[in-house]
């Protein structure tokens, strides 16, 4: 595959109105984790990947809620807010690796996702707050729901 790439330059260091189009060659092979998952559809990965995270979340946000860990020093919308933080960068690579593959700029593309990701985490954060002050059994399952709403 031949990506074209206009640099609008015609001398290294200056912009000129002349166009200089070069050509990056790209490897043409799977920029998933490995080849062999594109022969898995498309659908499944990503199921498999939404289940896997779901796991990671609610695991994670209880290993981060533990009192030896966070639990003793923080609310639980503050430790919520501070387990997301990590998670978002975390999810949005697996979803890379396994079912959309590798962008070719990796920060723009997680740049790209980070205001869902961030009003979603608002949305946790509030959420659980809300959930936590009225003593809400399994509030880290619902909160799951209503960011995977969001």
């Amino acid at each position: 595959m031949t990506i074209e790439v206009n640099l609008g330059i015609d001398k290294p260091g200056l912009i000129s109105s002349k166009t200089d189009t070069r050509q990056l060659k790209m490897d043409s092979s799977s920029r998933l984790i490995h080849p062999s998952l594109e022969n898995i559809p498309k659908n499944v990965r990503f199921l498999a990947v939404g289940v896997l995270l779901n796991v990671i979340f609610i695991v994670g946000l209880e290993i981060f809620s533990h009192e030896s860990v966070l639990g003793s020093s923080f609310e639980a919308s503050t430790i919520y807010a501070i387990f997301y933080s990590f998670y978002l960068p975390i999810s949005h690579a697996l979803q890379a690796l396994f079912v959309f593959g590798w962008p070719l700029v990796y920060f723009t593309s997680l740049a790209s996702v980070m205001p869902i990701g961030i009003s979603a985490m608002f949305v946790g954060t509030f959420a659980t707050d809300f959930l936590d002050s009225r003593e809400v059994p399994f509030s880290s399952v619902i909160v799951l729901v209503l960011t995977s709403l969001w």
